[in-house]
């Protein structure tokens, strides 16, 4: 009774927390990359009897698939079983009478297509008493395991359940007194090691399924990865994806983008670190788009591990309260707070999302309440994981919400207990969540809030292709930050843009924003003149020159000259690109009623003026790391959409 009130449980479960409307769950997927299985690191069967596997949400096989035993010896024979038994929520096969017990490559295999699930350790019969590997835990160790690299032991391994943080000892074995809270232990990776990919999510936690009290048994395979002091991490901040506005379209050109800077870089050890909202939780039910739609879009990017950070609109709005928010995301993608390293450098990943939400809805997209904070869970784990960390290994935190302002003060409204725990660490903050681009520097700590793959939504891409721009100005983008021993260079890059495209300049004389001006309805002109916050309604004969430098920095240097002459330039605070206005405001006013995303404020506009309106300006915009960003501005020029893009 008691299994089968479970069974009752976990199909509700899987009922409630599927993207689409709530209907039966189907127990095959059409495609191979949609199969979502839930392997167990060790498989305790003898051979000649059954295996039975259980799968995601009705992600499951077709009975005609052949499971494929893949072993880490390439000169031993693949094992392939038929399935001969399929579920709602599992299938079933059986090993071969002459089976060898080991480490196995776990597959699937249809008309040709192959795809690997994990590794899985078979063993032929649960262990009672001390473990035939020579390690029994200790009382009240709930969960323990291995840590190995090619058979060998990896010593000093730190793995966590999210609240507990060990380490291996010399023969690799870790345990801990898990309370088995979020279902699951992973390892923060070791520096020089590697683990296995399922697409391009790195396999670094393995699930939990016996109840709290009942010792169980994870084990962590670990790759010599080689070198990895020199390395570049690219950031990817929100990217919105809903199948709305083209943007699977345009998302295609971000992934041909990073397919080509990872395959024109072979030498290099190249990672990447989403900094949230890589979906839309108002379209996953609408529009039928969540995590696995998602995973079917970013895994056309090959030879990239891809790190994830959960935002506000990876949560789910159909549930109340935080943990269950966060359950879809942790279930499909990864534990919404971990950490990693990678050369001298380690990386933390944390969840600065609380959801409030106290009504599920699937429906009203105002149902969904959420706060910028870590929660308690995150910063006692992040005080056990540092103290494995010497203070001299800088360290990189990656979260959705900015825990600094543009301005320097704090976002996060517990900003001040993660500064407390990080202080004495030379640290490194990277953030999304605001779809504009800034950094700021407090108290010795450094934060890139580092814009937005989808900039306003796709948006303005959606009317002007190639053109997507931000509420700030800045375009589309993602961050490249190169790592040399403990020494990183970051930079900002636009998509489908070079390097070295860092501003761009505008010639106030040349922009006239009314509704007459830009054919937006006389009967919008009213919404028009209030999204306006730069007053650019009405032109100018001053000769200024507006210079938006999205990534600047502290220490960067913005000159303009005029026939030889160096004028004078002025940072604006607080002020207005027109640009959005050209990218999004306008369009969007000629097919709709009103807009739903207006201007940011920046503090990264610079002016200068000059003394003709037809003089050529030469600007040079030089960053902190000596590196040269040059236009000849021709003027007058124009202020139109063909201009910039």
């Amino acid at each position: 009774m008691k299994k089968l009130r479970l069974a009752i449980c976990l199909l509700f479960l899987c009922l409630v927390s599927s993207c689409g409307s709530i209907e039966p769950v189907a127990t095959t997927t059409a495609d191979l990359k949609d199969v979502s299985l839930l392997l167990e690191s060790v498989i305790y069967a003898k051979s000649g009897t059954e295996v039975t596997i259980r799968f995601v949400e009705g992600k499951g096989p077709l009975q005609t698939d052949k499971v494929v035993l893949r072993p880490e010896r390439e000169d031993e024979a693949e094992v392939v079983c038929d399935i001969y038994s399929l579920g709602g929520s599992d299938f079933k096969f059986k090993l071969p009478v002459k089976f060898s017990y080991g480490s196995y490559k776990f597959c699937l295999r249809r008309d040709g297509q192959l795809k690997g699930y994990g590794t899985v350790e078979f063993a032929g019969s649960a262990p009672s008493g001390p473990e035939s590997g020579g390690f029994t835990p200790g009382a009240g160790m709930t969960v323990y395991g291995q840590v190995s690299c090619g058979g060998k032991p990896v010593a000093g391994a730190v793995v966590s359940d999210g609240y507990e943080v060990v380490a291996s000892d010399k023969d690799g074995y870790y345990q801990m007194a898990s309370k088995k809270q979020a279902g699951y232990v992973f390892i923060s990776i070791p520096s020089g090691y590697e683990v296995e990919s399922n697409g391009v999510l790195p396999v670094f936690h393995k699930k939990l399924y016996k109840d709290a009290k009942v010792v169980e048994r994870a084990d962590f395979t670990l790759f010599e990865s080689g070198d990895q002091t020199n390395h570049t991490v690219l950031y990817f901040g929100d990217m919105h994806m809903a199948k709305r506005t083209n943007d699977q379209a345009q998302f295609k050109t971000f992934t041909s983008e990073i397919n080509q800077y990872v395959s024109s870089h072979p030498a290099d050890k190249i990672y990447a670190i989403t900094l949230g909202d890589m979906t839309w939780d108002l379209y996953w039910y609408s529009n039928t788009y969540c995590f696995a739609q998602y995973l079917n879009d970013i895994n056309v990017v090959k030879n990239l591990q891809i790190f994830h950070t959960i935002g506000n609109h990876d949560h789910d709005m159909n549930v109340v309260g935080d943990w269950e928010g966060a359950r879809k995301f942790r279930d499909e993608i990864c534990p919404n707070y971990y950490s990693f390293n990678i050369g001298k450098i380690h990386y933390v990943v944390l969840d600065d999302i609380e959801s409030a939400n106290t009504t599920a809805s699937q429906t009203d997209g105002g149902v969904r309440n959420h706060i910028a904070k870590l929660v308690s869970e995150d910063l006692e784990w992040l005080k056990k994981d540092l103290a494995f960390v010497p203070k001299t290994t800088p360290v990189v935190v990656t979260l959705h919400a900015p825990v600094l302002s543009k301005d320097g003060g704090n976002a996060l409204q517990n900003a001040d207990n993660l500064k407390s725990v990080l202080s004495g660490y030379n640290a490194t903050i990277v953030s999304g969540h605001t779809h504009v681009v800034y950094n700021a520097d407090k108290n010795g700590i450094k934060e890139y809030n580092s814009g937005a793959v989808c900039g306003a939504w796709w948006w303005a891409g959606k009317y002007y292709p190639t053109f997507n721009v931000s509420t700030d100005g800045a375009p589309n983008g993602y961050r490249i930050t190169t790592v040399t021993g403990t020494e990183q260079k970051s930079l900002f890059k636009a998509i489908g843009r070079t390097d070295d495209y860092q501003f761009r300049s505008y010639d106030r004389n040349m922009i006239s924003l009314t509704a007459e001006n830009t054919g937006v309805p006389s009967s919008k002109a009213g919404i028009l003149a209030s999204e306006d916050k730069g007053s650019y309604a009405t032109s100018s004969s001053a000769n200024e020159v507006i210079i938006n430098v999205w990534d600047y920095d502290t220490g960067w240097k913005v000159e303009v000259t005029e026939n030889g002459k160096a004028l004078s330039v002025s940072q604006l605070k607080n002020a207005y690109d027109p640009a959005f206005l050209l990218g999004y405001t306008i369009p969007r006013l000629k097919e709709a009623d009103g807009v739903t995303w207006h201007q940011s404020a920046t503090n990264h506009l610079f002016k200068v003026t000059a003394s003709s309106a037809t003089s050529a300006l030469e600007i040079k915009v030089t960053d902190d790391e000596g590196r040269e960003y040059k236009e000849t501005m021709k003027r007058p020029k124009d202020f139109t959409i063909d201009t910039y893009r």
